[in-house]
């Protein structure tokens, strides 16, 4: 509860980026609210059946809006020993919270999408921030060892962090340190991985960054750096995408 916008932003995200149904599953306190805000978000609140979300649906993005409290934990740890007993064919994308929750119960991946900021990446290699700053590549390849999958160590020059690959973003500016940015890159983030094969996985990873900070960009260049929002960033990105 209080980090509702979290949620919508990553749900809008994806549904103006491409995915076709979205279902937001928060707090029951958040749930006339979510659909009052965007009718054509689903939701969802029922902590009971949330293993039998996890098996139905393919495509998964966890964490924004949660924090260390109770409910955010049981909700993490649900996952956590749902993947941990099933064979997945699934997109995994962890983002905000529970990038925190994963530092402290710490496991492996192979499949998944982690997306720290700064801060988070501190957490996961159980160092300062300071450290991270200093070789951001190098910390990046440390988390991907340790957790698997692809990282995003979002920042300047977001690097993008494969098993065996470094890219780096040259897009974005430093107006995009507003709340919310986060969330919108990981809305898009597992809409884009939703709609390819397999084969073009790590394309679209490196395209829902690239386009994330190239609309915001674009704002930058014709309304000034001032109050860019991640909604904005969302119009945008819907535009440049049926550009």
């Amino acid at each position: 509860n209080g980090y509702i916008g979290a949620v919508l932003i990553s749900g809008v995200s994806a549904l103006r980026s491409g995915s076709r149904y979205v279902e937001i599953f928060s707090t029951e306190k958040h749930l006339s609210l979510i659909s009052i805000y965007q009718p054509e978000l689903i939701s969802s609140s029922s902590i009971d059946e949330l293993q039998d979300k996890f098996r139905v649906y393919k495509n998964l993005l966890l964490g924004p809006g949660t924090t260390n409290d109770k409910w955010s934990r049981e909700i993490f740890l649900s996952f956590k020993d749902f993947i941990s007993n099933n064979e997945l064919d699934k997109n995994i994308v962890i983002d905000g919270g529970f990038l925190n929750l994963l530092s402290e119960y710490p496991f492996k991946n192979d499949t998944w999408v982690l997306t720290p900021h700064i801060g988070e990446a501190a957490k996961l290699l159980n160092t300062s921030k300071e450290n991270i700053m200093k070789d951001r590549i190098d910390s990046s390849k440390k988390i991907q060892k340790l957790y698997g999958g692809i990282v995003i160590l979002k920042g300047h020059e977001t690097v993008i962090q494969t098993e065996n690959q470094t890219f780096i973003c040259k897009h974005g500016n430093s107006s995009m340190g507003t709340a919310g940015m986060g969330d919108c890159l990981a809305g898009i983030i597992i809409s884009l991985i939703s709609l390819v094969d397999r084969k073009d996985y790590n394309h679209a990873i490196l395209y829902a960054v690239a386009i994330h900070s190239l609309a915001a960009d674009n704002i930058l260049s014709n309304q000034g750096e001032i109050g860019i929002l991640a909604s904005d960033v969302i119009a945008e990105i819907n535009k440049l995408l049926n550009f």
